[in-house]
């Protein structure tokens, strides 16, 4: 069984689309075999009415979440809490708009060898298109990364398109920190800190539209990464990730 979940957060105006989009392809590469969870991450408009009113519809769709907005990360963990399958493949609403779909099939078929497997928006196979803005905050970001987390070893650890062996995903959430942005650097740091290996798979990668954040967002989530990768580091150091 592959669990696809997919957190949202005052989405109501994309979310039927994508969720639709998304429910298509996995019909038609994983018939029978899998699961798409929506994840309310406390939204206060009209998304998890949405959502619910999807899961009613569509078969293979189940709707969880929790009043107050606590972040990607958190709402990563809390749905694979409620899984029980093999494979846990997680992206963020917009990846119908962002990416070709088609890669959903190839990253679980990678998790059969790997247990964490990322997508990558810079490997040489891959192919990129960024906002002028975003694409200097992530270099920046890039460089924080390896001087910081040196041993992450990962090109892209913030790429909203992750795949995990789902057993070990519970194992590893027992010991993480991180609720927003920076769990997507903290879980790769669990797996480096247990001597698992992490394969990154090349992705196509389309930012230019409208439901990516606003400049003022994005600064936003830039330095609460950079804080939580201090923290990250932190731990390491002190050898709280070891399982």
């Amino acid at each position: 069984m592959l669990h696809f979940v997919v957190p949202f957060y005052n989405n109501e105006s994309i979310l039927a689309g994508n969720a639709r989009a998304l429910h298509a392809v996995l019909s038609r590469d994983f018939p029978g075999a899998f699961e798409l969870v929506l994840c309310d991450d406390g939204s206060a408009d009209g998304s998890l009415g949405a959502a619910r009113a999807l899961a009613a519809e569509l078969p293979s769709v189940r709707v969880v979440g929790y009043p107050e907005n606590r972040g990607r990360g958190h709402a990563v963990r809390y749905a694979a809490a409620t899984c029980g399958g093999e494979r846990l493949i997680f992206s963020d609403l917009d990846l119908p708009q962002t990416t070709d779909l088609a890669l959903i099939a190839r990253l679980a078929a990678a998790l059969a060898g790997d247990p964490v497997v990322v997508g990558s928006r810079f490997l040489g196979g891959s192919k990129t298109r960024r906002q002028r803005i975003r694409g200097l905050v992530g270099r920046a970001h890039r460089v924080f990364v390896r001087a910081l987390l040196p041993r992450l070893g990962v090109r892209d650890p913030d790429a909203g398109f992750k795949g995990f062996d789902l057993a070990w995903l519970k194992r590893a959430s027992a010991v993480c920190r991180e609720d927003r942005w920076s769990w997507d650097m903290e879980i790769l740091a669990v797996a480096r800190a247990n001597g698992l290996s992490i394969l990154e798979i090349p992705i196509d990668w389309n930012e230019r539209h409208e439901a990516y954040a606003t400049t003022v967002k994005l600064v936003r989530a830039a330095w609460e990464e950079f804080t939580g990768m201090r923290r990250i580091r932190r731990n390491l150091r002190r050898g709280l990730y070891r399982l």
